[in-house]
C-alpha cells in the first residue's frame, strides 16, 4: 500500500511538472502581456515598462500593454497582480515599496511573499545627498558635526514614508546618530524650490533629478549614498568613504508575477526581459534618464527583496515618522 501511494505521488508530481513545462512552451500564446504599474503616470517607474514594452512585444510575439494602478502606497497595483490568474500575463512593475510595504502595511489583503513571485530586477538609480547652497557643510562628516554640535538645527526634506528619499534621510539620522528636523513633502521634487532658496538644509534625491541642479550651482552635492561612486558623477564621494558603509540606498524598479505562476514561465519572462535590457537603444534611453540597467533573475531578486525588507523593517522600527504622519 505504501509503495503504491509513493508511486501515485511520483506520478502526480511528474504530471504536474509536465503540465508546467507544456504551459511554458505554449506561453505566451495569443493573450497580451500586461505591465501593471503601481504608481501614477509620468514618473520613472512608468517610463521603464513603456520603454521595454515594444521591444518585448516584438520578441514574444504578442502585444504588451502598460497600465497605471496607483494608490495605497503601491498596494492597489500589487493587490491586482496578486489576485490575477497565475499564467504569466499579468506583471507588477514596482519599486522599493515592494520591500517596505510588508512592514508599513502588514494586512493589505494579500501576502507579499506568497502571492507575488520575483521575475526580474530591471534598473536602479543611485541616490544623492544634496544641500542648500548656503548650508555650510561640504560633506557628510560636516553634516554630522554640525548636527551634533547643535541638535535639531539641521533640517532635511522627506517624501512619503517608505520612499528611497525618506529611507535615505532615516539612515543619515540613525547611522550618523544625529537628531534632524524632518520636513515632509508630497514628493521630493516639491522640496527643491525650498532647498534652493535655503528654507530647508538637506534632501536625498535620485541622482537623475538632483545632479543637473548640482551642476548648475543651484545645490551642493555632499555624497552618493552607495559603496561605489556613480559613473554619472565620479567626482562626488560616497557615504562609505565618509565611514558610513551602512548608509546605502538605491531607487530601483523590479518586475513581479502572480504567485503560483509556473517556474518555467517565470524563467522565460526573465530571459526575455534580460534580452531586452541588453539592447543598446534601451541602455541609451535609460542613461538619458539617469538610471542604469541592473538585472537580477528570479532567485537573486527574491533574496535581495528579502534582505532589503529585513533591513528596512529595522530602520522603520526606530523611525520618528509613522505612516499616519505622511
Amino acid at each position: 500500500m505504501v509503495r503504491r501511494l509513493l508511486q501515485h505521488a511520483v506520478l502526480l508530481g511528474n504530471l504536474a511538472c509536465a503540465a508546467h513545462a507544456a504551459s511554458a512552451q505554449n506561453w505566451p500564446g495569443t493573450k497580451p502581456l500586461r505591465f501593471e504599474v503601481n504608481a501614477a503616470a509620468g514618473g520613472l517607474i512608468d517610463f521603464v515598462p513603456r520603454e521595454l514594452s515594444d521591444y518585448l512585444a516584438a520578441s514574444i510575439g504578442v502585444p504588451v500593454v502598460v497600465e497605471d494602478r496607483p494608490g495605497a502606497g503601491g498596494n492597489i497595483g500589487a493587490g491586482f497582480v496578486a489576485k490575477a490568474e497565475p499564467d504569466g500575463h499579468t506583471l507588477l512593475v514596482t519599486g522599493s515599496n515592494q520591500a517596505v510595504n510588508p512592514t508599513l502595511l502588514p494586512n493589505p489583503g494579500f501576502d507579499y511573499e506568497r502571492d507575488l513571485a520575483p521575475v526580474s530586477m530591471v534598473v536602479r538609480a543611485k541616490m544623492l545627498l544634496v544641500a542648500a547652497p548656503a548650508f555650510s557643510a561640504k560633506n557628510i562628516t560636516d553634516v554630522i558635526a554640525i548636527a551634533k554640535q547643535k541638535p535639531k538645527s539641521v533640517s532635511i526634506a522627506i517624501s512619503p514614508i517608505g520612499t528611497p528619499n525618506h529611507l535615505g534621510a532615516e539612515m543619515l539620522a540613525q547611522y550618523g546618530k544625529i537628531d534632524l528636523i524632518f520636513v515632509p513633502y508630497d514628493g521630493i521634487a516639491k522640496s527643491m524650490p525650498d532647498l534652493m532658496a535655503n528654507r530647508v538644509d538637506l534632501a536625498v534625491g535620485a541622482i537623475s533629478s538632483t545632479l543637473p541642479l548640482v551642476r548648475s550651482g543651484a545645490l551642493k552635492a555632499l555624497a552618493v549614498l552607495s559603496p561605489q561612486r556613480s559613473s554619472l558623477a565620479p567626482d562626488i564621494p560616497t557615504s562609505a568613504e565618509a565611514g558610513l558603509p551602512g548608509l546605502q540606498i538605491d531607487a530601483w524598479i523590479c518586475i513581479m508575477a502572480t504567485g503560483g505562476t509556473p517556474a518555467p514561465i517565470v524563467a522565460r519572462l526573465d530571459q526575455e526581459i534580460a534580452k531586452v535590457l541588453t539592447l543598446p537603444q534601451v541602455k541609451n534611453a535609460f542613461n538619458k534618464q539617469g538610471v542604469e540597467d541592473f538585472h537580477m533573475g528570479p532567485q537573486q531578486l527574491g533574496q535581495y527583496l528579502h534582505s532589503e525588507a529585513t533591513r528596512f523593517s529595522g530602520l522603520l522600527k526606530h523611525s520618528r515618522v509613522n505612516a499616519t504622519s505622511q
